[in-house]
């Protein structure tokens, strides 16, 4: 695949990510210059274009959806919103009072805060440039405009009431901030406007909150949070619509608690479960108290679907063999893939192993952009110049994903796949996907049948799922995990299962999935981890779900429990290497040794940073539920400054602490009813596998393991084991680093 450095003009995604026989994906594509496209199905075995790795490799298949097709470019406009359709209530106002409470977050330039425009009125609040702002139509395509003298405040509550008299022909405005701290005092000072002005109010249109739509146009998007919002026809007294956002957290639906019934619905996905203006700081947890909970979080850049028209289509026949693919679209000049996944059909005899493809993982990184430039995550390492990173940078309006910010400083909560995704495709390399696809390639030459199964699907079928399969592979980075998944594999891990776990930092991000938004997830970081961003004050509680949110470990499941290791320590430059432990020749991992070299290392090549342990690595501690019976088969070394602890593993911040504690391991341990875990340790893994044509250590004990998990004999329960086997004997218990030794080794530098 050749990725020379011309513009991107073909872009795409699809619908839904995870197939069966008999469902009929969607394949959205936008041809920015209108060229028609040629479309192919193909069949992917490795994207990573990585030197030196098994090298790109796609299969052209035989599809009713290949073909030519017109091309159109397809736009994006980002900007969440709420909306009421156009009723007889707008249409019938003579005078009008808008009430509402507002904190915004960013206030340059018009930003609208409701509107109603019709073919002949309407009305608005607006900021401009941080000044309330009341317009009314006047019946003739004008405006009848009224702006506050003081501005909002930024991040504080106001209240905005705004008001039409029509036999007064009169138009008043009043803002009363709602502070209460004693510096915010001296300068918070309420403002009321009024004047004289004929106007139309009335409109047929619909109702927006955080946007206006005028024509086709839909635009000055707000940026900030809305709460105890009504709507009258009596400019005197409180409205008689009441909107009451607290009572449908979770959904896309608002809720008028008055006689009209004037319900209405978000659009792209505004956060909710966010602090109202009744919050006072005494609840954090919406679903104890929603009353507190009344605010919706709208963003400017917001975007959850696309909205793509289809171009084509494709049923997925019976005879499609379980595997990764994607329609690849091709114009003169271009081309891109739209990635899926093809599972087997329910009613066909399964393979005894199951590649789980983390799509929920994929749609966290989506589109993210701390590898394009060196950042606090990620450090100095930066992402290979291929073309869909140079969209992505070119590109802002396909959106953000969970690892961004939006523009107001707000985390991004939400992610889906229903947008353009540039690192969800072949041809890159190094991390998530493409870094995925390693594995497939490596499953794909040895010669254990495999199918292909999504995190999608476990969410949605549970444990069924699983328990088609003897043994489940992981992607290299399986992070993202929703409550009804990780409860899955507990009990398939307890009644017999068998995991290879191919990379690290798994099990990690506590995630829900939204009812109504077909893929779209949601992640609170909240307590700790290292974060992009870090979760606000009384947001800790995810809105899909009702649950806490954050690190599985936090919340008292680390990952440990299932993978027999956990998250220890990161570093995006050079990767190490593996030295084989006092336990190798253990007669319990006989089957996972055998025919290796007699080097006592191994792993010291690959193409993620020249080894096998590397990027996030994972260590045994039986402190954190690796089971005491475990097998450390091999532990990492030769790792450079950069490689640091994870930072919830430590109470204080200091430089970096010598010792065992920054490692990868390399672990065993068997499960309930003859099953067992092989956990690598590392993201890095992955790359090492195809070197000299998949004739090394890491490959001949990889692929011991999955032949042996394949095999239907049980594993046999361990006899007269009194504790782990392998561990490092230097190692300290580095768990959870006191401050007083934080302090003494700071002391010592000091000294020396």
């Amino acid at each position: 695949m050749s990725d020379a450095k011309r513009p991107k003009r073909i872009i795409s995604y699809c619908d839904p990510l995870s197939v069966e026989p008999g469902d009929t994906i969607r394949f959205m594509v936008s041809s920015l210059d209108g060229e028609d496209f040629d479309a192919q199905l193909v069949r992917v075995i490795c994207g990573d274009i990585t030197p030196g790795g098994h090298g790109y490799e796609e299969i052209e298949c035989e599809s009713t959806v290949n073909g030519r097709y017109p091309g159109r470019a397809q736009p994006i406009v980002q900007g969440s919103h709420a909306i009421v359709e156009p009723n007889d209530y707008l249409a019938s106002l003579e005078s009008v009072r808008v009430e509402l409470c507002v904190f915004p977050t960013l206030v340059d330039g018009a930003r609208t805060l409701i509107s109603s425009w019709g073919s002949k009125g309407g009305f608005a609040i607006e900021l401009d440039d941080g000044f309330p702002t009341f317009a009314a139509g006047d019946g003739a395509g004008g405006e009848a405009r009224l702006r506050s003298d003081r501005p909002i405040p930024l991040r504080r509550w106001s209240r905005i009431v705004a008001s039409f008299d029509a036999s007064r022909e009169e138009l008043r405005l009043s803002v009363e901030p709602l502070v209460t701290a004693p510096g915010d005092l001296v300068t918070a000072r309420g403002a009321s406007v009024s004047r004289t002005a004929s106007a139309r109010v009335a409109s047929d249109g619909p109702l927006l909150f955080a946007a206006q739509l005028r024509g086709d146009t839909r635009d000055r998007h707000f940026d900030g949070r809305l709460d105890a919002c009504s709507l009258g026809s009596d400019p005197e007294v409180p409205g008689e619509v009441q909107w009451d956002f607290s009572l449908d957290i979770g959904s896309e639906h608002i809720t008028d608690t008055g006689a009209h019934g004037l319900h209405g619905k978000t659009v792209q996905l505004p956060a909710r479960a966010v602090p109202g203006v009744a919050w006072t700081g005494e609840v954090h947890d919406w679903t104890v108290d929603r009353s507190h909970y009344g605010a919706i979080h709208f963003h400017s850049d917001d975007l959850a679907d696309a909205g793509w028209e289809t171009s084509c289509e494709l049923t997925i026949p019976e005879d499609l063999p379980s595997g990764v693919y994607a329609l690849r679209s091709r114009t003169g000049a271009s081309e891109d893939h739209a990635v899926f996944f093809a599972m087997p059909s329910r009613s066909a005899e399964p393979a005894a192993v199951a590649w789980l493809a983390p799509t929920v993982t994929y749609r966290a990184y989506a589109n993210i952009r701390l590898t394009l430039s060196p950042d606090h995550v990620f450090g100095s390492w930066v992402a290979a110049d291929v073309t869909n990173d140079r969209f992505l940078g070119e590109h802002p309006e396909i959106g953000l994903g969970l690892y961004s910010e939006h523009g107001d400083g707000h985390g991004v909560a939400y992610s889906t796949h229903l947008r353009p995704v540039t690192n969800l495709k072949p041809g890159g390399g190094l991390w998530s996907f493409n870094a995925d696809t390693n594995v497939i390639a490596w499953l794909s030459q040895t010669d254990v049948e495999h199918d292909v199964i999504t995190d999608d699907a476990l969410h949605e079928r549970g444990v069924e799922l699983l328990d088609r399969y003897r043994v489940i592979v992981t992607g290299t980075h399986p992070e993202y995990w929703t409550t009804a998944m990780l409860d899955a594999l507990d009990d398939w891990l307890s009644r017999g299962g068998r995991m290879i776990v191919m990379g690290a930092n798994g099990f990690y991000w506590r995630t829900g999935v939204h009812e109504t938004v077909p893929g779209a997830i949601e992640v609170r970081r909240a307590e700790d981890g290292t974060r992009a961003w870090i979760a606000e004050p009384g947001e800790y509680i995810m809105e899909t779900t009702g649950e806490l949110g954050g690190l599985w470990r936090r919340i008292g499941r680390p990952p440990n429990l299932v993978s027999g290791a956990g998250f220890a320590a990161q570093g995006f430059t050079i990767s190490g290497y593996y030295r084989k432990s006092d336990a190798w020749d253990d007669p319990r991992v006989a089957f996972a040794v055998e025919g290796l070299s007699d080097r006592e290392i191994f792993g010291d090549h690959g193409t993620i940073g020249g080894g096998a342990a590397g990027q996030e690595i994972d260590r045994f501690d039986e402190r954190l539920g690796s089971p005491s019976h475990s097998i450390v088969l091999a532990s990492s070394e030769g790792h450079p400054d950069d490689m640091l602890q994870t930072k919830e593993e430590f109470l204080a911040t200091g430089g970096r602490i010598p010792g065992t504690a920054v490692r990868a391991d390399v672990v065993f341990f068997e499960t309930p009813g003859g099953g067992a875990v092989f956990n690598t340790g590392s993201i890095a893994w992955a790359g090492s596998l195809a070197t000299n044509d998949y004739d090394n250590d890491v490959a001949k004990l990889t692929t011991n393991v999955l032949r042996r998990f394949a095999d239907k004999e049980p594993f046999p329960v361990p006899d007269g084991v009194s504790g782990p086997r392998g561990v490092p004997e230097a190692q300290r218990d580095e768990s959870a680093l006191s401050l007083d030794s934080l302090l003494v080794q700071v002391q010592d530098r000091d000294d020396d």
